[in-house]
């Protein structure tokens, strides 16, 4: 393959935001509607960004711009705390970036969510387009982000890889017609197993590259 694009999905594959996005859901639930949701209850949810999570499943609809506003207080304020950046990812966004990849995002996540993070975490000079749930019509699994990134990048399906942890990544890379990576290197991710079988699967940002360099003709046969 000539690779040319590296697409990934955010929050569990570059930076483990999930605890975090959990929490800020959750006690958004709790004080808006009273009712405890688990870690898995919210991510059964995931698909829509997190705001239109709110606005589609709280109880008290009149509440729901409050809960949102509850829930950006939260992400904003507990971020530092609760995210810390991965140095593996980092060194691997550097290593991708000396070797002229062009690289995005495809993300459900939320416009302001992400650039919290990209802020906070320093990563935004990494890439060179960023796709959220904001932009998308047809979130994940569907694969309109997928490809509206590759769009943007000028980027073709033989010449692009999408990497993700969850099934909805999975199945977006696959529908885009683009090699598909199950990434499960954090320390918390959406999907523990895989029902669309990924053409790779790594546990560490390492393997990623090694395939890169095969590819590249720097590691070997492919």
């Amino acid at each position: 393959m000539n690779v040319t694009t590296i697409l990934f999905d955010f929050d569990g594959t570059l930076a483990d935001t999930l605890p975090i996005c959990i929490h800020a859901i959750g006690d958004s639930f709790l004080k808006f509607d009273g009712k405890t949701l688990t870690g898995s209850d919210v991510v059964a949810l995931f698909g829509p960004t997190e705001a239109d999570i709110i606005r589609r499943h709280l109880a008290n609809r009149e509440a729901a711009e409050e809960a949102v506003r509850h829930f950006y207080d939260i992400y904003t304020r507990e971020h530092d705390r609760m995210v810390r950046p991965d140095s593996n990812i980092v060194t691997m966004l550097d290593r991708l970036k000396e070797r002229g990849y062009r690289l995005g995002i495809v993300t459900g996540k939320g416009r302001d969510a992400l650039d919290i993070s990209l802020d906070r975490l320093g990563m935004a000079h990494y890439f060179d387009t960023t796709v959220s749930g904001d932009e998308m019509k047809r979130p994940k699994p569907d694969p309109e982000g997928v490809l509206t990134a590759m769009n943007a990048l000028g980027a073709t399906a033989d010449g692009t890889v999408f990497v993700g942890d969850s099934e909805a990544d999975m199945r977006a890379g696959k529908g885009a017609g683009v090699f598909t990576i199950g990434a499960h290197w954090l320390a918390n991710v959406q999907t523990h197993t895989f029902d669309t079988t990924p053409d790779l699967y790594v546990t560490h940002t390492e393997q990623l590259l090694a395939q890169l360099d095969r590819w590249a003709g720097r590691g070997g046969a492919e």
